[in-house]
């Protein structure tokens, strides 16, 4: 039996902060890039879940998707995202 339910809400995140930096190429001309630092900030962003699969399935999803935040609205097998999470 399949079943469903939804994560839903305003979760924290520890994202690394993003720096531009500006970088001169072999033919001469300067340019900028952006570069992931080790600092981490933390940002609070609302969206939700909606997993289906079994029971087991759900709760490890339900509990692993506290720490990862969807941007919007995500529909996805709870078997599929724990397996992802887990890479």
């Amino acid at each position: 039996m399949v079943r469903q339910i939804a994560v839903y809400g305003s979760y924290r995140a520890r994202l690394p902060v993003r720096q531009r930096y500006w970088k001169k190429r072999a033919d001469g001309v300067r340019q900028r890039y952006w570069k992931q630092t080790k600092r981490k900030k933390t940002v609070e962003a609302s969206g939700r879940y909606e997993f289906s699969g079994k029971g087991k399935d759900l709760y490890k999803a339900v509990v692993k998707a506290h720490r990862i935040v969807p941007k919007g609205f995500v529909t996805v097998s709870a078997e599929k995202f724990v397996e992802q999470s887990e890479q």
